[in-house]
């Protein structure tokens, strides 16, 4: 089976989730294509592929523009083709917070028109040592309302990498059938 994966990310770590998607689909035997959206005149022929994984992350409560524009696009040929959505937020990093990083799939999906077969809420990242003053100020207070533990000014990473490996599991046995 040909897999494109598809990514929008901001401070990177959708991209090492795509990464990582990309290797486990290799690793399983299947041919596997790596494609940034945001990348300017980024494009590629789907009807080389036969499955889809889109991921991208969230940020002020949207998926990035890139992502939204891709599946928007290509909605007939991801619904009629075995696809899943990776959706990467700090949210999705806490049960009590999990709602949030639903309703931003489920708006994602109203906007789009794309039925993904399978979601993933994952949590994302924190890059202090890349911030400046002010993107540091806001992810504190968001780390802090969302009752996220990390050392003042490290990096930490909220992805279960588990949980990704068995999402990508899943997903390949549902779209061999």
């Amino acid at each position: 089976m040909n897999v494109l994966i598809v990514y929008g990310t901001t401070e990177g770590q959708t991209r090492k989730i795509a990464e990582r998607v990309a290797k486990e689909v290799a690793d399983c035997g299947h041919s596997v294509e790596l494609l940034d959206a945001g990348e300017p005149g980024a494009s590629v022929n789907l009807d080389a592929f036969q499955a889809f994984v889109v991921a991208g992350s969230v940020h002020q409560e949207q998926h990035q523009n890139a992502i939204k524009n891709f599946a928007t696009a290509h909605c007939d040929r991801l619904n009629a083709s075995p696809s899943a959505f990776i959706s990467v937020s700090l949210s999705a990093a806490l049960e009590e917070t999990r709602p949030a990083a639903q309703s931003y799939v489920d708006q994602f999906v109203e906007l789009t028109g794309w039925r993904p077969r399978m979601t993933l809420l994952l949590g994302g990242a924190v890059r202090f040592t890349e911030y400046d003053y002010f993107q540091e100020q806001v992810v504190k207070f968001i780390v802090m309302r969302r009752g996220l533990t990390s050392e003042p000014g490290a990096d930490r990473e909220f992805t279960d990498w588990t949980a990704l490996a068995s999402f990508v599991e899943d997903f390949l046995e549902t779209a061999a059938d």
